[in-house]
């Protein structure tokens, strides 16, 4: 069996520790670094080059957005999971926009945890429950930063209905299968509708298409 190595960046031994024994008892599972700071946690990620990044929001030199962002820049196929205590709307945007694969609230049953994990691993986004509705609403209020969107970005206007389709799926959870089943398209095909949404919108995780759709009016 193929194991799932993980990164645990918290500026808590205690959180660290207890992550590790919570996440290796699992047999797809393993711990294959640890991290204090975010410079660590940079230099950690990049020597272990794990699957799957979990990311304390706060840390005591660099935030865990700016870290994200640091991380994706040399090493984009590494899924990052924001886990933390805050539910701030700054933090929660800028962390989609670096490119965060999801955002988990540490109150989070265990179990749960381990299915955002496995679904991040496989190529889906995650976002705690707690943050969705606070996500969609916000975001479509007062929108994401222009700064996250580079120029020249194609216009929304460039989408067809069946791309626009997929997003208002993508902002139910449904995995790229799921939503081919439902359009009739291959799970290929419905990938290349998410990379065109990337482009369109100028962002680089499926959360971050939800909250530009909703910025947008599209969901």
């Amino acid at each position: 069996m193929s194991r799932i190595r993980l990164v645990v960046v918290d500026d808590h031994e205690i959180v660290r520790h207890g992550l590790r024994l919570s996440l290796e008892i699992e047999p797809d599972m393993v711990v294959a670094g640890e991290a204090r700071t975010g410079q660590e946690a940079v230099d950690v990620a990049l020597q272990v080059q794990p699957d799957v990044l979990l990311l304390d929001v706060r840390l005591e030199d660099i935030d865990g957005p700016e870290v994200c962002r640091r991380v994706l820049a040399v090493a984009p196929r590494i899924a990052i999971v924001m886990l933390t205590n805050y539910l701030q709307d700054d933090l929660v945007f800028r962390s989609l926009v670096a490119g965060a694969k999801g955002y988990v609230i540490k109150d989070v049953q265990l179990g749960e945890l381990k299915k955002m994990i496995r679904a991040v691993y496989r190529g889906n986004a995650v976002l705690d429950p707690k943050v969705t509705t606070q996500v969609i609403s916000t975001v479509a209020a007062r929108g994401l930063s222009p700064q996250s969107r580079p120029a020249g970005a194609p216009a929304a206007a460039a989408l067809t209905d069946t791309t626009v389709t997929v997003v208002r799926y993508l902002a139910q959870g449904l995995t790229n299968r799921e939503i081919g089943e439902r359009v009739h398209l291959s799970p290929h095909t419905v990938k290349d509708h998410i990379q065109k949404l990337c482009d369109v919108f100028g962002v680089r995780s499926r959360a971050a298409i939800v909250a530009e759709a909703a910025r947008r009016g599209l969901i």
